[in-house]
């Protein structure tokens, strides 16, 4: 049997046919990056764990913003390597006037506010995507090296309810959806039509895969009641996807959310997505969710961050991915990769015992 290329495993895995591996992905905070450096001898991490996929960005562009903002100050916390306003030395604003608060250790950032919560005035926010998002052109040739290379080519567009919430307010938002519901439904149609755009260029720079990130799920049910998703969300992720396939047909849709996402998956699906991310296992039953969705869905993820990884023994993790394999992967349909981004304090060898797992795995076991 010739040698399978990570691009003929995951596209048979979208097929639901079994590949000869299971496709793995990393999301890992950049401490854990820097102990896979050092052990390797090599910033190439992903080549050295035997990861598939690749991500590219198309970023965004607000020119009065670009002239205001200062260099990346560097540092470990989540959007560290970005462009902001310094309000001072802990608390950033960004491109849509979003406010964050890096942590006292550095580690973490809190949402502060943003330029809808006193008021509901959209005038205030740029919408328009067509001067704010970066040309295609400027990573086609980039995904075109990638894919030579022998890498399932990804990229980025945030959940509008995300973009939303962090514009208005979390619980403005959520009273909003219930009282304004006219009001949502204006926020949303430019939101989506920003982040639409956003995903239209990256399919004609020829992306395999969008991904759409946002949460809208607690560890017990979604953020808010299933038929608002219907509603608001259902429509417009299907508009989304269609306006995407228009330009480039086999392009891969993947919705990723932490929590319990039971109750918006058959939506999800409906929409047009192929592949539910993360499968968290301390809401999710991977097995439950494989036999009710597996035959429509491909399911990436399911290693849990919090528990398996860093608190568990390197030989637990092997046991738990060989698991993983053999009820998730058995007729394709199954991505291995962490739940979330491997956190700082996981040990090297549990890291290193996930991957070598997913990669020795063979179906005689």
């Amino acid at each position: 049997m010739l040698p399978e290329t990570s691009r003929q495993r995951f596209f048979a895995t979208i097929r639901h046919e079994r590949p000869q591996r299971v496709p793995m992905d990393l999301w890992a905070r950049p401490e854990i990056r820097r102990m896979l450096e050092s052990h390797f001898g090599t910033a190439q991490v992903e080549d050295a764990l035997g990861v598939d996929f690749v991500e590219v960005a198309i970023g965004d562009r607000f020119d009065d913003f670009d002239a205001r903002a200062a260099s990346p100050r560097g540092g470990d916390w989540p959007g560290a390597v970005g462009r902001y306003i310094w309000h001072d030395e802990r608390t950033y604003e960004d491109g849509w006037g979003i406010v964050h608060r890096v942590g006292e250790d550095g580690k973490i950032v809190q949402w502060l506010s943003g330029p809808l919560v006193e008021r509901t005035d959209l005038s205030r926010i740029a919408f328009a995507p067509t001067d704010h998002l970066e040309d295609p052109d400027r990573i086609a040739a980039q995904v075109a090296d990638h894919k030579a290379a022998d890498r399932v080519v990804t990229g980025e567009v945030v959940m509008p309810f995300k973009r939303a919430w962090q514009l208005r307010g979390l619980e403005n938002l959520l009273c909003d959806m219930v009282v304004d519901t006219p009001f949502v439904e204006a926020l949303y149609d430019r939101i989506y039509a920003f982040e639409t755009e956003r995903a239209v260029r990256l399919a004609r720079a020829g992306v395999d895969l969008i991904k759409v990130i946002g949460d809208i799920a607690m560890e017990d049910r979604l953020l808010f009641n299933p038929k608002l998703f219907d509603q608001l969300d259902k429509p417009r992720l299907a508009n989304m996807i269609r306006k995407v396939r228009e330009v480039r047909p086999e392009t891969v849709f993947f919705y990723h959310s932490d929590g319990k996402l039971d109750a918006a998956i058959d939506g999800l699906i409906a929409a047009g997505f192929d592949i539910i991310n993360p499968i968290q296992p301390e809401c999710m039953d991977p097995y439950a969710t494989k036999q009710r969705w597996g035959d429509r869905v491909t399911l990436w993820g399911t290693i849990s961050v919090r528990t398996t990884l860093p608190k568990g023994s390197p030989e637990e993790i092997r046991r738990v991915v060989r698991e993983r394999i053999r009820r998730c992967g058995h007729d394709g349909g199954f991505v291995l990769a962490p739940a979330n981004v491997i956190m700082y304090d996981t040990p090297l060898e549990n890291v290193l015992a996930l991957y070598e797992a997913g990669r020795d795995f063979t179906w005689d076991d």
